[in-house]
C-alpha cells in the first residue's frame, strides 16, 4: 500500500513538473506579437544533469523565423544549446564554448614564454618588442575573456534567421553533469511573411 500511494505521489509531482514546463511556454507565446505568428513547432522538456535532446525545426522559404529559448533560472548557466543545419554549420550556440576556452589557455602558456623571454632581456629594441608583444597577447586575453563571461552569464536568447530555401534547423539542448535539480527548457518559435526583396 505504501509503495502505491509512493508510486502516485511521483506520477502526480512528475505530472505536475511537466504542466509546469508547458505553462511555462504558453506565458511566452502570448508575448508573441503581430506581425509575428506563434509556430506550433515550439516545444519545452525537462531538463537534468546530463539530458540531452534534439528538435528538428521546418523553416520555409518566404518566411523570416525568430527563435527563442527560455531557460529555467535555477538550470540556465548548465544548459548548453547549439542550432545547426545538416552540413554542421552553426547558427546560433550558447553555454560554454570549449574552443574559446583552449584559445584562452593556449595563450595564456604563450604569455608566460613570452614574459619568461622578458626577464632574460635587460634593455633594448627586443626588450621593446617582447613587451609589446606582451602587452598585445594581455589585450587579446581580457578580449577573449571577456566574451566568455558574456556568453555564461548574459547569453542571447534568440535569433532570427531567413532561408534562402526551405530547409531544417536541428537544435541540439543539453544539460552539463553539473545542473543540480531540475528546470523547464522551451524552444519558442515564431514565424512571419518575409518583406519582398526586390520588385
Amino acid at each position: 500500500m505504501k509503495n502505491t500511494i509512493l508510486f502516485f505521489f511521483i506520477l502526480l509531482l512528475n505530472n505536475a513538473f511537466s504542466q509546469s514546463c508547458n505553462d511555462f511556454l504558453l506565458v511566452h507565446k502570448n508575448g508573441v506579437r503581430y506581425p509575428w505568428k506563434y509556430d506550433i513547432q515550439s516545444k519545452s522538456a525537462i531538463f537534468f544533469a546530463g539530458k540531452n535532446s534534439r528538435v528538428n525545426i521546418i523553416c520555409n522559404e518566404g518566411k523570416d523565423y525568430t527563435i527563442s529559448f527560455i531557460v529555467s533560472s535555477q538550470i540556465m548557466e548548465h544548459i548548453n544549446i547549439k542550432v545547426t543545419d545538416a552540413t554542421g554549420k552553426v547558427y546560433f550556440s550558447t553555454g560554454i564554448d570549449e574552443e574559446l576556452v583552449k584559445t584562452i589557455k593556449q595563450k595564456k602558456e604563450f604569455l608566460l614564454s613570452l614574459e619568461n623571454q622578458a626577464l632574460k632581456i635587460k634593455t633594448g629594441k627586443k626588450k621593446i618588442e617582447l613587451e609589446a608583444n606582451i602587452n598585445n597577447v594581455k589585450l587579446e586575453i581580457s578580449k577573449y575573456e571577456s566574451e566568455l563571461e558574456q556568453k555564461r552569464y548574459k547569453p542571447n536568447t534568440s535569433f532570427e534567421f531567413t532561408p534562402a530555401s526551405t530547409m531544417e534547423l536541428i537544435v541540439n539542448v543539453s544539460a552539463t553533469d553539473k545542473c543540480v535539480g531540475k528546470g523547464c527548457v522551451g524552444i519558442l518559435v515564431s514565424n512571419k511573411p518575409s518583406e519582398k526583396q526586390s520588385f
